[in-house]
């Protein structure tokens, strides 16, 4: 009776292939079991906290597994099974076959494993209090993708048989030569860390710099890309912006400041007389202590400052008391329509370019042309 089970087909016996069934078989119920129970009862418990990385941890995980163990099971019937090794190393074959899926599998998941840190880490970069800044967690994760990317290609070699040394060296020369080849991508690359690190600007500000002004709409990693008040795109190096002097307009909506400053130069006519001039600047001076769009904290100067080429120069200076564009806007207006009303009071007229021609003399017979 249990001479049946030594009978061959082609070089395997009946016991050989029961076994693989049964290797197959409880494959199969164990990949069952590690899905509709194992994983079913992770997820339950992980929709009883208040962590979400815990539920991406389980979904990013769970195809992985569910290819590890029927990869390795698949690998298991076919060992048990006898394998030639003349005139084709079948074993050998099948033994790196197995291993290479395994460690393939096994950077998959690494790999998918990576968007659960992705997800920490914006959490992180959300809170406020948090050291972490919004702008790091690409670099990061970008970083951490690469890195599970090398060290899977250098395992992976390894167990093909190559010299992992030698691929190092020779990965350092061309490394080299890479760097020499990229060395502009690799300066914008640390433009945009020091961007992040020393935060001058991050996403939705308003900067102003020599050759550009805009908002910023993203900051990557090769360049920064500005949405200009002409609505137009410029996208312009980091290692550039790194290195040039970039003007935050938007850091004077700051919490303990959020002021916008006007500055102008106020002229009326050479026929103003000195009392006037004083009346003026005093009216002035008190429609910017009284406006209540004016800041008090801020500097607010009226000065009589300058006989112009064609007016007496008024320098009118204050801030208003939000940086918002229109309610700035807003408060301009209205004390401008204030100010020209005290002159219009005080008998004053705003100045414009003007020139007076003044004749010495005439010629003789000049009353005698027709």
């Amino acid at each position: 009776m249990l001479g049946i089970f030594k009978v061959e087909l082609f070089g395997i016996t009946l016991s050989n292939l029961l076994l693989s069934f049964v290797i197959l078989f409880s494959t199969f119920i164990l990949r069952k079991v590690l899905v509709h129970v194992i994983i079913r009862k992770l997820k339950a418990f992980a929709g009883k906290t208040d962590w979400t990385w815990d539920e991406e941890l389980i979904k990013s995980a769970t195809p992985p597994l569910e290819g590890l163990v029927l990869t390795y099971g698949i690998w298991l019937a076919i060992k048990v099974l006898p394998q030639p090794v003349e005139p084709v190393n079948i074993k050998r074959f099948v033994d790196m076959t197995g291993h290479l899926l395994i460690l393939l599998i096994g950077a998959w998941l690494l790999f998918r494993l990576t968007r659960v840190v992705d997800i920490v880490l914006r959490q992180k970069a959300q809170d406020p209090k948090h050291w972490l800044e919004f702008e790091m967690v690409p670099v990061i994760g970008l970083s951490l993708r690469i890195l599970v990317g090398i060290t899977a290609g250098i395992v992976i070699a390894q167990n093909m048989g190559y010299s992992v040394s030698g691929l190092i060296a020779s990965l350092g020369l061309g490394g080299a030569a890479l760097a020499l080849a990229s060395k502009d991508t690799l300066a914008n690359l640390f433009g945009s860390m020091m961007i992040i690190i020393d935060k001058p600007f991050k996403v939705g500000d308003w900067i102003q710099g020599a050759d550009f002004e805009g908002v910023v709409e993203e900051i990557g990693f090769r360049s920064t890309r500005i949405r200009t008040f002409e609505k137009t795109v410029e996208s312009i190096p980091n290692n550039i912006l790194a290195n040039i002097v970039v003007a935050n307009m938007d850091r004077r909506k700051d919490a303990d400041l959020n002021v916008r400053r006007v500055k102008m130069t106020l002229g009326v006519t050479y026929a103003t007389t000195a009392d006037q001039m004083e009346g003026a600047v005093a009216a002035i001076k008190e429609i910017l202590n009284t406006d209540e769009g004016v800041d008090p904290r801020m500097n607010r100067r009226v000065f009589f400052t300058d006989f112009g080429a064609s007016s007496l120069d008024i320098l009118v200076y204050y801030f208003s008391n939000q940086a918002d564009w229109d309610y700035h806007l807003q408060v301009r207006e209205r004390v401008n329509l204030k100010i020209m009303r005290k002159l219009s009071e005080l008998g004053l007229q705003v100045a414009f370019p003007t020139r007076s021609l003044h004749i010495e003399s005439l010629p003789p017979d000049w009353a005698k042309r027709d």
